[in-house]
């Protein structure tokens, strides 16, 4: 095992069995990089800051895609537009 620095620690997948218990402790404040024949495979981290990240990961896609959307709008005539109704009809869905 290798600490890279205060946040990075690096295992090597035999030594990962090993070392579960002491490496859940060490999530609260560091990520581990699993480490297969020298190549990262893996990466353990707290829930709770994956979580958060993917919240924010989220959030980040609805701006970007809400822009893009706004954008389209912007660019488009009526005409690129279907009513809602010939689109249930081609579903063949009841409004």
């Amino acid at each position: 095992m290798i600490n890279v620095n205060d946040e990075i620690k690096l295992v090597g997948t035999t030594e990962l069995r090993n070392q579960i218990p002491m490496l859940a402790k060490d999530l609260k404040n560091k990520t581990v990089i699993v480490m297969k024949r020298g190549k990262p495979v893996a990466v353990l981290e707290d829930y709770a800051k994956y979580t958060e990240k993917e919240k924010i990961l989220e959030a980040f896609e609805d701006l970007v895609l809400g822009h893009i959307a706004k954008e389209r709008h912007e660019k488009s005539k009526k005409s690129d537009y279907i009513p809602i109704e010939e689109v249930m009809k081609k579903l063949k869905m009841s409004i």
